[in-house]
């Protein structure tokens, strides 16, 4: 029977300090792609809402939309676009910080351009791609603002391609009260 209460009280405790239960979030990004022996790093920006379904599990939408792109040899590449949905797990908050693991699926898209070299014309390539997403953070809670977290994460893209996309990100997180 304490056995029981204690489990009530854990949990009601959880549901009583959780946020409300939608969540949006602005991120900025840095990336890395590589594609063979060439390395790329495009800048883009970020547009997260989710809702909560239990206490630190969400369910979330993302879209993502390339701001820079980057030179490496005759080639540019740029990280034109992704979205997708996801789950995220979450730790219960310890002194105003969590950490958190995202697991979903993404459709990006990559736009690489080459140089006009000689009587060569310059070309582009347009591709999307379509695998999983894998994000890796922490979150910290602002104390003058407490429905307002700060977060920082890495986040990886696979297609299954030979093609690498990794990123790290920061963003600014609005929970609902």
């Amino acid at each position: 029977m304490r056995w029981l209460i204690a489990c009530v009280l854990a949990v009601s405790s959880s549901f009583a300090s959780a946020d409300g239960p939608v969540y949006a979030e602005l991120q900025l990004g840095a990336g890395r792609i590589d594609n063979g022996d060439l390395g790329f790093y495009p800048t883009f920006a970020g547009f997260n809402v989710g809702v909560y379904l239990v206490p630190n599990i969400g369910l979330e939408l993302f879209a993502d939309s390339g701001l820079s792109s980057d030179e490496a040899g005759d080639f540019d590449m740029e990280m034109e676009q992704a979205y997708g949905i996801a789950l995220r797990f979450q730790s219960p908050p310890q002194r105003g910080t969590q950490g958190y693991i995202v697991l979903g699926a993404v459709n990006y898209t990559l736009d690489q351009t080459s140089e006009a070299s000689g009587a060569l014309p310059g070309t582009s390539i347009n591709d999307d791609f379509t695998g999983a997403r894998v994000s890796v953070g922490i979150m910290q809670r602002l104390e003058r603002i407490p429905n307002m977290q700060v977060s920082f994460e890495y986040r990886h893209y696979n297609s299954g391609e030979s093609l690498r996309l990794d990123a790290l990100v920061l963003g600014l997180r609005v929970n609902a009260p």
